[in-house]
């Protein structure tokens, strides 16, 4: 008898394309019925874009707001010269949608959504490092040179960081260039685990989404 999956857990396994087809099997990169397949030859980058709250705030005007700046990091990452991005925008209501990463630039209207049964935050990271590494051994194997993965995280108010959240970051941060935007009243309430490694934590203003561009860049082009 199989066990019950839980919603959500089953919603993270859409975004992140681990669940395929009627076979059960994973989709490739490109998913069924897109021609956004993988990069060519040529320098690649992966980003993935988080928008998270700790579910006790509303988060209507934050979460729009980090909508906001996760789209103009987007918009920019996708005119930088000379390197392709590839982007996972998390969470999404359609989850078939988000199976494969998408060109950036190529916005989608159902992407960071707040889900309205919450959202699992050590749980996604752990999706996401598996969803990451899957797409950047398909990015290699059609050729691209693929720069170091990168996250943003617009954290309407910092998750917090039990063990199992603290591990699970850990993990990612060791494969990934992790860059944190909060709002200034969130500010003091980062957990250090969140940047124990040394990632960049960027208090919101009017000019974040430049700002978070050019770390992104920097970090993982080293330029």
């Amino acid at each position: 008898m199989t066990a019950a999956v839980p919603r959500m857990t089953r919603r993270i396994a859409f975004w992140l394309g681990q669940e395929g087809g009627p076979d059960g099997a994973p989709y490739p990169l490109g998913g069924p019925g897109h021609d956004d397949g993988p990069a060519g030859p040529g320098l690649s980058g992966l980003v993935f874009l988080f928008l998270a709250d700790d579910q006790r705030s509303d988060g209507s005007s934050g979460w729009r707001r980090g909508r906001k700046v996760l789209r103009d990091v987007e918009a920019r990452l996708a005119a930088t010269p000379g390197i392709a991005y590839r982007v996972r925008a998390l969470p999404g209501r359609d989850a078939g949608a988000l199976r494969k990463p998408r060109q950036a630039g190529r916005w989608a209207r159902w992407a960071l959504r707040r889900p309205a049964d919450g959202m699992d935050f050590p749980r996604m990271l752990a999706s996401s490092r598996t969803a990451m590494r899957r797409d950047l051994a398909v990015l290699r194997q059609g050729g691209a040179i693929v720069t170091r993965p990168a996250v943003v995280c617009y954290a309407v108010t910092p998750p917090l960081a039990d063990a199992i959240t603290a591990e699970e970051y850990g993990r990612l941060a060791r494969d990934a260039l992790i860059t944190w935007v909060v709002p200034e009243s969130s500010a003091a309430l980062m957990p250090p685990a969140f940047t124990a490694s040394g990632e960049q934590v960027v208090i919101d203003h009017y000019a974040a989404g430049d700002e978070v561009a050019h770390l992104v860049r920097g970090g993982t082009r080293g330029c």
